[in-house]
């Protein structure tokens, strides 16, 4: 096929995932994965008015627990940034962030097309951008307000240009490719498994040439996300300590590996023929003469050690998002074993199941609580803004919405948490929809505090609930005076 017969190709393609990824994009923040996109607005709520308070402004902050925003150590916040800016010049919308998402999807798609190409052939780069476009995980994950999207496009990117780099050995191409693979881990810490990808494609075989550059690489990509979340590390406190803490608590120390829920979203994420497809590709790989094929082979050991370690320990979906780009070009690679025209017009059929699939799978995802946003609306509306709340649950997405910070109970015996609940320095109980405290826990808190609003308990007076209390309602806020808080 002629350049200019690709190029139109792929714009086809990516018309096709950008209508995909409109599918509920102005839903609220409240979709499948609420807590991790409320959390990355959250961020971003933060950076407002300090946008140029460097270095400070990329300590990730976030609503809870304290009666004022709290220092945490996650990723470097490339997407709270882009949206702080873009609620700056254009005012606040949820709509901003998906809209972001969408584009840094679209920017991998065109990533997978120019990997598959240089690598493999047109064909195949068109195969797997085309197929990168219809797996579940992507069409969902491409469009959500979390760092996903945003660690897809730069490692995508960071892989092809390092292959770029090898053909055409230009000293300014390895700085951009260092500093691109170095993005991608600032993004997302698994990422870094992609490093050695990257290094097997950039310099293997060795030679003594190729050991000071592949130094000075490796230097460029390590560097700045050691220092990144070192800095963050050391200046959050060790409950906030996330990024870490999810190391350790959960892969390390994990003490068991949930299977099933692994296999069911493996199903459902990447359904049954791009999985099939995906195990010939490997099959393809193993005959492959190029100098790519043992970093394709790394590549997929990588990965099958990742999903068994990491996804099986954290049964999170979004945890298998970083597997995506190697399916698409494993699926591609198969279909490319058939000769043009008859493979062509079965890569089509394969194509349409897996569209298929992807309707099926994801309705569920789509589906938001009206409930959370009519809560949070009363709560912003008729509560001065520096009113303390305690969630009743750990989701936080009503902190974000009510533009308020405070505290959440964990589910617990039901004394417990009534007795938390009296210590901490709150204004209002937020009763959450489907909440998992017990009904004893609802009936003393109902027996002891008034309800002022949907949900909302007001926690000013434990020794007399039934009497009026004095509130502050200028402008029609309920309030504790200047402070909004006991």
């Amino acid at each position: 096929m002629g350049r200019g017969i690709n190029r139109i190709l792929l714009a086809m393609i990516l018309l096709i995932a950008l209508v995909l990824r409109l599918r509920g994009i102005t839903n609220p923040l409240l979709d499948d994965q609420a807590w991790r996109q409320a959390d990355t607005a959250s961020m971003a709520t933060h950076m407002m008015g300090h946008l140029m308070d460097f270095p400070n402004v990329f300590i990730p902050q976030l609503n809870y627990d304290g009666v004022i925003p709290q220092s945490v150590e996650l990723e470097f916040p490339f997407l709270p940034y882009l949206l702080a800016w873009s609620w700056s010049i254009f005012g606040w919308a949820d709509l901003w962030g998906r809209l972001w998402s969408v584009a840094l999807s679209l920017v991998t798609v065109a990533g997978i097309y120019n990997l598959g190409r240089n690598i493999f052939s047109d064909r195949v780069g068109l195969f797997a951008a085309a197929i990168y476009s219809l797996i579940p995980l992507s069409i969902y994950y491409g469009r959500v307000v979390m760092p996903e999207p945003m660690a897809q496009a730069w490692s995508i990117w960071a892989l092809a240009m390092i292959w770029r780099w090898r053909t055409a050995q230009k000293e300014s191409g390895i700085w951009q490719a260092g500093l691109v693979m170095a993005g991608a881990i600032l993004a997302k810490l698994p990422q870094l498994m992609l490093f050695p990808v990257a290094l097997l494609l950039g310099f293997w075989p060795h030679t003594d040439r190729r050991i000071g550059q592949l130094i000075r690489y490796s230097m460029i990509v390590l560097i700045p996300p050691l220092v990144y979340y070192l800095w963050v590390h050391f200046n959050v406190a060790s409950s906030s300590q996330f990024v870490s803490g999810i190391l350790t608590g959960q892969v390390v120390n994990a003490t068991s590996l949930d299977w099933e829920i692994l296999k069911k979203n493996i199903e459902h994420g990447f359904t049954e023929t791009v999985l099939f497809l995906s195990g010939a590709g490997m099959l393809r790989i193993l005959f492959f003469r190029s100098q790519a094929r043992l970093a394709l082979l790394a590549w997929c050991g990588i990965s099958v050690l990742y999903i068994g370690i990491v996804c099986a320990s954290i049964p999170l979906d979004y945890y298998l998002v970083p597997i995506l780009p190697l399916a698409a070009l494993l699926s591609a690679y198969a279909l490319d074993w058939i000769p043009s025209l008859p493979g062509t017009a079965i890569g089509i059929v394969f194509l349409v199941l897996i569209n298929n699939g992807s309707y099926t799978d994801l309705a569920p995802k789509y589906q938001w609580n009206q409930e959370y946003l009519s809560q949070a609306k009363w709560i912003k509306e008729h509560t001065v803004p520096s009113s303390i709340l305690v969630l009743s649950d750990s989701p936080p997405m009503t902190f974000y919405y009510a533009q308020r910070v405070g505290f959440r109970l964990d589910p617990a015996d039901t004394e417990v948490a009534f007795e938390v609940l009296q210590r901490l320095q709150g204004d209002y109980l937020v009763h959450l929809p489907h909440s998992t405290q017990s009904e004893q826990f609802w009936g003393k808190v109902q027996n002891s505090y008034p309800e002022v609003g949907p949900g909302v308990y007001d926690l000013s007076n434990l020794d007399n609930p039934s009497d009026t209390k004095e509130l502050n309602t200028s402008n029609g806020q309920l309030g504790r005076g200047e402070y909004g808080s006991r």
